[in-house]
This record gives C-alpha cells, structure tokens and sequence, in this order.
C-alpha cells in the first residue's frame, strides 16, 4: 500500500461520510406532507441532496479503483468503520446528535478494529 492508496482511501471516506451528512442536511428541509410532485421538485433542486449525490458518484468512482488495488476482505470493512466514525462525529458536531457513552465505547471498538484490519 502506498501513499497515493492511503491518500484515496481516506478521501472516499470523507465524500462518502459528507454526502451522508449533505443528505441528512437536506431531508431536514424538506416537508414531506406536499403532494409527491412538489416533494420530487423539492428533492432536485435542494443543493443539499444534489450535493450529496454528486458526492457518492464521486466517491463510487474511486471506490471501483480502490476494489483494483485491494482485497475487499480488507477494503470493505476499514472503509465501513472509519466512514461510520467520521458520521458519528459529524452528526453530533453539525446536527447535535446525542452521542451516547455507549455508542463512543463502539466507536472506538471500531477504532481498535480498523487498526488490526490496517495491520493485516
């Protein structure tokens, strides 16, 4: 694994982690009692979603060259822990999410085991 891997491997977890985020951000704005047709205009021309979309294409792409590089065995379940972390993070910093003293002891279990899977 080198350095360029490393460098894509963390930037697909930031996309993927802020286009859940964005999405988040955006189905709070939206009323979901309008008729279905209001809800889809509100749905595409919300920045958020779009933003959130555009974000996961992106990400898809180097997730595809990242599955060339690397075992999914190792791939999947790094990117998985460390993705779920950072949107952990991001819901209690941006959406005042309660994070509970239960859900930090399973995020650094999580932790502990993207380090033995990144030591493999």
């Amino acid at each position: 694994m080198n350095y360029l891997h490393i460098f894509l491997i963390f930037i697909q977890i930031i996309l993927v982690s802020s286009s859940q985020l964005l999405l988040k951000s955006g189905v709070s704005r939206l009323n979901f009692d309008q008729p279905l047709l209001a809800l889809l205009l509100s749905v595409i021309t919300n920045w958020h979603i779009l933003g959130g979309t555009i974000g996961f294409a992106v990400a898809l792409s180097m997730w595809l060259y990242l599955l060339s590089q690397f075992d999914i065995s190792f791939l999947y379940p790094f990117n998985t822990a460390l993705t779920f972390m950072a949107v952990a993070v991001g819901g209690w910093i941006f959406f005042a999410e309660n994070v509970s003293v239960s859900r930090i002891v399973g995020i650094i279990l999580i932790m502990i085991g993207v380090v033995c899977i990144a030591k493999s």
